[in-house]
């Protein structure tokens, strides 16, 4: 006959697998904000925080074809719903002045990868302003249209 097994060597398992669930689900450098360096977008209470308080400098992961009036395409054809990156040029304590990157894709993550990534290929179109009242900013993220933030090490 095989002793009864007590109930802490029957939880220990259970409280282990729980403990591996949920740091399954935890991604490295999340919290960047707490390293002072390189924040790469992450929570949505961090992209919040960048929103309240936008810097020159500061890059979006965002739906460009809600912001520009510019056509997003190969040549041959133009796509109406685009994803690319934006960079805050211009911040005054009643606007928000952003520029877009060049490129654009067609799905979200392109420019979320693009926005997590070296940002070496990504070249800025410096010829059109994009003006949004700070009231504006938080609203749009609400609606998706701004996707990820992150601000760069000064």
């Amino acid at each position: 006959m095989l002793p009864r097994p007590s109930a802490r060597s029957l939880l220990a398992p259970l409280f282990l697998s729980f403990a591996l669930l949920a740091l399954a689900g935890c991604k490295p450098g999340a919290d960047a904000s707490a390293t002072g360096g390189d924040t790469a977008a992450a929570a949505p209470a961090q992209a919040d925080a960048l929103l309240a308080d936008p810097r020159v400098g500061d890059l979006w992961a965002a739906e460009l074809s809600h912001f520009s009036g510019g056509e997003f395409g190969d040549g041959a054809e133009t796509t109406e719903t685009v994803y690319g990156l934006m960079k805050v040029v211009e911040v005054t304590p009643e606007q928000v002045v952003l520029v877009t990157e060049t490129g654009a894709w067609p799905k979200k993550q392109g420019a979320i990868n693009d926005l997590r990534g070296d940002l070496a290929s990504i070249s800025w179109d410096e010829g059109e302003k994009i003006p949004l009242k700070r009231e504006e900013v938080a609203v749009l993220a609400g609606q998706g249209k701004i996707l990820e933030t992150r601000r760069l090490a000064q």
